[in-house]
C-alpha cells in the first residue's frame, strides 16, 4: 500500500482492485470528527462521466461519517451484499481510498481493508516469460488475468462483473478455463454450473456453453459422475429439438414446450456478441450463422460426452445432428465465394461469421485460406485490434492458433489499439479485465469482468502448448507455438500434481516433470516423443 499525504487529503493506493470492505479505528484526536471518505476503482479523483442512459459501472463511493471511539465499518450500498454471506457482508471493488478532514498524523493502523475471495483460490498455475519486449508484455497480461481470476472469485461463484453480479454461461466458461489453468480447483466451477442449471440465462448461444463447461470439467477431472448427473439436462440444452423447417435453429420458432423445458425466464434471443456495437455489423437474421455454429459445436461436444458415458446411440444421433446442420449451412448460408454469410438471406459476412465457424472446425480445408485472408483484412480494418468484443476474443484466438496463424494471434493479443488488453493496461492501469475494450464501446461497462480474461487459458494452451489429451490429464501434450522465441517457466495444475516446465530458448532445451499417473507427449515439427512420470530434458528443435 502507498500512502500520499497532502494538505487537503490522504490517499491510499492498494495497488490492485479487490472486492473489499473498510473498517476505521481513529486515534483519540480524531474521535468525534466529521470526515469524508471516497472509495474508487479508477485513478481519476472524480467519478468517470456517464455517457449513456445508464450510469457507468466503474465504482466510486463518497461517504460523510463522524468518527466514533473504537472500530466502525464504512457503510456500503445494499446492492453490495448481493451473493455475499452474512458473515462477510457487503463488499465493493476499489483500489484507492481518499480521506478528507483527518487531523494530525495518519498511520496505516487506523484503517483496515478486508477483501473477499474464494477460499478455494490458490495461485498454483504460474507462468512467466523472459527475453525481450514480447515476453514482458505477455507477463503484464498474465498478471492482469491472474489477478482477475482471484479478485472476481469474491462471491464463491463465477459472476459476470460487479454491475449485475450474476453467473452467465459464456462468462463462466471463459472464467472456468482460466481457473483450471491457474488454480486447478473444481469446486467453484461446479458450484457455478449448478447455479446455472437452476438459473439459466437468455442468449441462445449461451446454452451451448453449458455443454462446453461440462466437457471442460471432464477433461480436467476425468470424473464421469458429473457428466452422468447432468447428461439429460445437457441433451435439452443442445437444442436438438429446436431445428426448424429451414434445417437450422431459428430461435423465433422454438416451441413453447421446449422453452418451458429450458427454464429461461427471459425471452430467448440470439446474441452473437455484446454489446451490439461489437458485432462488426452482423445481420441479426432468424437463421443466424453464428448462433448455429454454437449449436453445431454443442452437438459435437454432446457426441463426445455420449461416447464417454457409453451412450453410443446418442453419440450417433448427435454426430448426425452436427453433420446435418453443417450440410444445411454449407448450402444455405454460404455466399458465392464459399464463405459463410451472416444467415439465410444475408449477403454480408461479419468477422464473427468468419472466426466462430473457424474456431469450431466448420471451415473446409479448401476454404480455410480464403477465410483467413478475409479475417486478416477484417483485423486490419480495425487497425490491428480485435473486430469483436473481449468475450469473442476467446474464439478468434482459438481459431487463429488452431489454423496455424500464431503470429497474427500473438499480434492481436499484444496490439496497442483501443481494442486490446494493452489498452486496458496502458490507458486505465487495469488490474482486473474490463467488460469492454474501452469505455467508449460500452457506456455502462464495469471494470471487473472475467470474461475478458481469455489469455489466462490461451497462453498455456496455445503459446506454451500444454493441453490435456485424455480426461483427467491421464495423457497430455507439450506442443509449443512457433511464436515462442523466448524463454518461459510454468507450473500447470492437474489432478495428479503440478506440471513443472521450463522452455530454455538460448539453450534450445525444454525441461519438464511428468506427474505420476500421466503420460506426456512432446510434439515438435511433426515429430512426437512420449515420456513417463519423472523429470525429463528434451531438445527444443525450433525451425
Amino acid at each position: 500500500m502507498k500512502v500520499d499525504v497532502s494538505e487537503s487529503k490522504i490517499t491510499l493506493d492498494y495497488g490492485k482492485v479487490y472486492f473489499s470492505k473498510v473498517t476505521i479505528t481513529p486515534d483519540q484526536e480524531n474521535v468525534g470528527r466529521a470526515i469524508t471518505i471516497k472509495l474508487r476503482e479508477s485513478s481519476q479523483p472524480d467519478p468517470l462521466p456517464s455517457t449513456g442512459p445508464e450510469k457507468i459501472g466503474v465504482r466510486y463511493l463518497e461517504e460523510n461519517i463522524t468518527l466514533r471511539k473504537g472500530s466502525q465499518e464504512l457503510p456500503l450500498p445494499v446492492a453490495d451484499k448481493r451473493l455475499m454471506p452474512a458473515s462477510i457482508g457487503a463488499v465493493m471493488p476499489f483500489r484507492y481510498i481518499d480521506i478528507y478532514g483527518w487531523k494530525g498524523e495518519f498511520s496505516e493502523k487506523f484503517i483496515k481493508v478486508e477483501f473477499s475471495r474464494s477460499s478455494k483460490y490458490e495461485n498454483r498455475g504460474v507462468i512467466s516469460f523472459s527475453g525481450g519486449q514480447t515476453a514482458d508484455e505477455l507477463n503484464r497480461i498474465l498478471e492482469l488475468t491472474s489477478h482477475t481470476l482471484e479478485a472476481t472469485s469474491f462471491a464463491g461463484v463465477f459472476v459476470d462483473g460487479d454491475r449485475e453480479r450474476l453467473p452467465y454461461e459464456a462468462d463462466a466458461y471463459i472464467n472456468m478455463l482460466g481457473w483450471f489453468a491457474s488454480v486447478g480447483d473444481v469446486t467453484v466451477p461446479r458450484r457455478t454450473f449448478e447455479y446455472l442449471v437452476k438459473h439459466p440465462s437468455w442468449p441462445t448461444e449461451w446454452q451451448a456453453h453449458m455443454i462446453f463447461m461440462a466437457w471442460a470439467d471432464y477433461l480436467q477431472t476425468g470424473d464421469i459422475k458429473f457428466l452422468r448427473k447432468h447428461y439429460d439436462w445437457l441433451k435439452t440444452l443442445s437444442l436438438g429439438e429446436a431445428i426448424s423447417e429451414s434445417g437450422m435453429v431459428d430461435v423465433t420458432k422454438i416451441s413453447p414446450e421446449l422453452k418451458e423445458k429450458l427454464k429461461v425466464t427471459y425471452p430467448l434471443g440470439d446474441i452473437v456478441d455484446w454489446p451490439p456495437s461489437q458485432r462488426d455489423g452482423h445481420e441479426m437474421l432468424a437463421n443466424n450463422t453464428v448462433t448455429n455454429a454454437f449449436v453445431y459445436m454443442g452437438f459435437k461436444r454432446m457426441a463426445d460426452i455420449a461416447h464417454a458415458l457409453g451412450e453410443e446411440s446418442d453419440r450417433s444421433r448427435f454426430s448426425d445432428l452436427a453433420s446435418g446442420l453443417k450440410s444445411v449451412m454449407d448450402v444455405k448460408v454460404k455466399g458465392q465465394d464459399g464463405v459463410y454469410v451472416d444467415g439465410i438471406g444475408s449477403t454480408h459476412t461479419s468477422a464473427h461469421s468468419l472466426f466462430i465457424p473457424l474456431a469450431f472446425g466448420m471451415v473446409d480445408n479448401s476454404q480455410r485460406g480464403d477465410v483467413l485472408k478475409r479475417l486478416a483484412t477484417k483485423i486490419e480494418s480495425y487497425d490491428g485490434g480485435f473486430p469483436g468484443s473481449v468475450f469473442t476474443a476467446q474464439y478468434l484466438l482459438e481459431g487463429l492458433f488452431e489454423s496455424g496463424e500464431d503470429d497474427l494471434a500473438l499480434a492481436l493479443m499484444l496490439n496497442k489499439t483501443e481494442r486490446g488488453w494493452m489498452n486496458m493496461l496502458n490507458k486505465y492501469d487495469a488490474t482486473i479485465t474490463h467488460e469492454a475494450w474501452d469505455v467508449q464501446f460500452k457506456y455502462n461497462e464495469d471494470w471487473t469482468h472475467a470474461w475478458g480474461a481469455a489469455p489466462a487459458n490461451i497462453i498455456p494452451r496455445f503459446i506454451l502448448g500444454v493441453n490435456a489429451t485424455a480426461p483427467g490429464w491421464a495423457r497430455w501434450e507439450i506442443k509449443p507455438s512457433k511464436v515462442l522465441k523466448f524463454s518461459a517457466k510454468a507450473k500447470i495444475p492437474t489432478p495428479h500434481g503440478l506440471i513443472d516446465i521450463v522452455y530454455d530458448y538460448p539453450k534450445r532445451k525444454i525441461l519438464f516433470s511428468v506427474p505420476k499417473g500421466t503420460v506426456a507427449e512432446l510434439s515438435l515439427n511433426h515429430r512426437s516423443l512420449q515420456f513417463k512420470p519423472g523429470r525429463h530434458e528434451a531438445v527444443w528443435d525450433i525451425q
